[in-house]
This record gives C-alpha cells, sequence and structure tokens, in this order.
C-alpha cells in the first residue's frame, strides 16, 4: 500500500526531472513521452546534427534514444525507491538492425516482474536486471535493439 502510493506521488516528479534533463539526450532531442511501470516510450526527431555520412540517423543517436528509454522505464518501475538507491547500466548491447530516417521512438521495458525484485532489494539490499529496449522508424520498421542490465543498490 505504502509501495503503490509512494510511486504514485513520485512517478510524475521522476518524469518530469528525467524529461530533457541529461545533457546529451536534451541535445539530440530525446523526448520521454512516458513512463510506466517498468515501461518507457522516448521519441527523437531528425535533426541535421545527428545524421552520419550516408544521411541516416547516426548509431550513437539512436543509441542514445535507446539508452535513455531503457533508464525512463527503470526509474518508472523502481519509483518509490529511486532516491533510495544508486542506479548503474552495468552492461548494454546494442544492434542496429537497419539504417534510420525521419524521426524515431523507443519502447522499453524492464524484462522481469518489478515486485519481486523491489522485495529482493529490500532484503538483498541490491538487483540486477534487463530491460530490453525497441527502437522504430516512423513506417514502424525495427531499427535497434538494446538490452542493458541495471544495477539498483541500497545507498
Amino acid at each position: 500500500m505504502l509501495d503503490a502510493l509512494l510511486t504514485l506521488i513520485m512517478r510524475p516528479l521522476v518524469k518530469m526531472q528525467m524529461d530533457g534533463k541529461v545533457p546529451f539526450a536534451k541535445a539530440c532531442g530525446v523526448r520521454l513521452s512516458s513512463m510506466g511501470n517498468g515501461t518507457a516510450r522516448c521519441e527523437m526527431p531528425q535533426q541535421p546534427e545527428l545524421l552520419g555520412t550516408t544521411g541516416t540517423l547516426a548509431d550513437g543517436a539512436l543509441f542514445t534514444l535507446a539508452e535513455t528509454c531503457s533508464g525512463a522505464a527503470m526509474a518508472g518501475g523502481f519509483a518509490s525507491v529511486i532516491l533510495g538507491v544508486r542506479p548503474v547500466a552495468a552492461q548494454v548491447e546494442f544492434e542496429v538492425l537497419q539504417p534510420a530516417v525521419g524521426p524515431v521512438q523507443a519502447q522499453a521495458q524492464v524484462a522481469q516482474a518489478i515486485a519481486p525484485l523491489k522485495q529482493t532489494l529490500r532484503t538483498a539490499g541490491k538487483i540486477n536486471f534487463p530491460v530490453e529496449v525497441e527502437v522504430s522508424d516512423a513506417s514502424g520498421q525495427l531499427v535497434a535493439r538494446m538490452r542493458v542490465t541495471w544495477n539498483l543498490k541500497k545507498k
């Protein structure tokens, strides 16, 4: 009950704090459009500064979008305890599947149930878990995938 109340209060605050506050993600135009219980959706417009020599979005820009979205999904799932933990993106696997042109969007989801992870965090003081991210172009084509293993440790 208390966790649900803290989540209700904290998630909008965490979303507001994250959206447009990470300097490099902000420079890339990444916007956090939604954050839920271990889920997030982010968008990034195509800008001339983000294009590679081939005229498609640079892989680094796609990486930034996906990594930002993974952090938002993690923070959304752990909003009730986020002020009491130190989150670290411990491992990242990133794969570009095809060139991306135009605006892109990312959807991320914590790959495990949040409640048992929170229980382990309470008892063990730390957890590791993956967040899966898919990046799509404006037509809905999957252009990149990311898997981030997050480490949360009590402060």
